[in-house]
């Protein structure tokens, strides 16, 4: 890859990066409490699927952990940074690996990294607490969670078709 194709890569990747850290942070303002108790869309999230399509596994995985850091700085939640990091580790592996299984489309792959992204949070609760029964809201989460990955799927669908329009200009 020519030195010029690897600045434009970094510097999209900054722009995608620096839109996924402000869209957390318009949702981190938005309070879900009152449906669901420490439930948020992950609307950021959007980046992370459309990364792993565009350049792949190993980026998206350097781009989703880099960005969960970076949230938890910028927002002042380091003392989540357990969960934070456990769930966006088996969210960008279960998104790897149901793309890679080429049985589902976009929309399925984003709601995999909605499911497992609570998953991993609950599995460090129970780390955390040494409480198995957290695991007990994993029915009740998962609900949630598809729904959150099937609402995020439409802006991923518009930055997919930007993209796309962007590339054949």
């Amino acid at each position: 890859m020519p030195l010029s194709d690897k600045v434009k890569k970094l510097v999209r990747l900054a722009l995608l990066m620096t839109a996924a850290l402000m869209l957390s942070y318009v949702e981190s303002v938005i309070s879900l409490n009152f449906v669901v108790p420490g439930v948020r869309i992950g609307i950021g999230n959007v980046f992370l699927t459309y990364v792993l399509y565009e350049y792949g596994f190993p980026t998206a995985a350097g781009f989703g952990l880099t960005r969960s850091v970076l949230s938890l700085i910028f927002l002042g939640r380091l003392s989540s940074v357990i969960f934070s990091l456990t769930g966006m580790a088996f969210a960008v592996i279960a998104m790897g690996a149901v793309k890679k299984s080429g049985l589902f489309s976009m929309l399925g792959v984003n709601v995999s990294g909605s499911v497992f992204h609570i998953f991993g949070q609950l599995v460090a609760a129970v780390f955390v607490t040494q409480t198995p029964a957290v695991l007990d809201l994993l029915p009740f989460y998962a609900v949630t969670s598809v729904a959150c990955g099937v609402l995020t799927y439409i802006p991923l669908l518009a930055v997919t078709k930007i993209s796309e329009r962007k590339r054949s200009e």
